[in-house]
């Protein structure tokens, strides 16, 4: 990308909002150039990882492995939140983190983001679970979106090993509301549906 250089001026900075008594951690990225804004983009993770590993990894010689400095560099005040669960937003409740809990997360996130910075709609990108949380919440609030981008989002998983695979693990996920992460589960994330 002829835009390189500018990837060092991006800026980060972590905000936060409540929805109830639950605390969300939103993450900022822009390049400090406000005549520049082309508009402002929400990424919306998965049920895999949080927001920042997944929206705005570093990978040392690898331009641009942050989709948030891609964009931001390209003019875009770009915004991620961890949905409750995840990452560094609350995780005290004894409950499922379902699409629908996730959607109430974007409806906070979207009116701290419209408070603090004076955005209008934004742009939405979800993937995966993330993608069905972005499309619930743009049909509760389709005044808050002007795009919506749905990437990886599920299916009815007919014929799909990894889905077959999952509900043989009904029991084991219905006995808690935190999957358990470890190496294997680190590893599938690149190779599931790769059998």
């Amino acid at each position: 990308m002829e835009n390189e250089h500018l990837e060092a001026l991006v800026v980060g900075k972590e905000h936060w909002t409540k929805k109830g008594d639950v605390d969300l951690f939103l993450w900022n990225k822009y390049l400090d150039q406000p005549e520049k804004k082309k508009g402002t983009i929400l990424f919306v993770h998965g049920s895999s990882m949080a927001s920042q590993p997944t929206f705005d990894l570093y990978v040392e010689g690898r331009p641009f492995s942050s989709a948030m400095n891609y964009f931001a560099v390209l003019g875009y005040d770009t915004w991620c939140v961890d949905m409750e669960g995840y990452g560094r937003s609350s995780k005290h409740r004894d409950i499922t983190c379902d699409i629908a809990n996730g959607a109430d997360d974007l409806t906070a996130a979207t009116a701290y983001i419209q408070e603090y910075s004076g955005a209008g709609p934004m742009h939405m990108y979800g993937i995966s679970s993330g993608a069905l949380r972005a499309a619930a919440f743009t049909e509760r609030h389709p005044e808050r979106v002007a795009r919506l981008a749905l990437d990886a989002f599920v299916w009815t998983g007919e014929g799909s090993p990894t889905l077959a695979d999952r509900s043989k693990k009904l029991p084991e996920f219905r006995a808690s509301t935190r999957r358990p992460i470890d190496y294997a589960f680190v590893q599938s994330i690149f190779n599931r549906d790769h059998p």
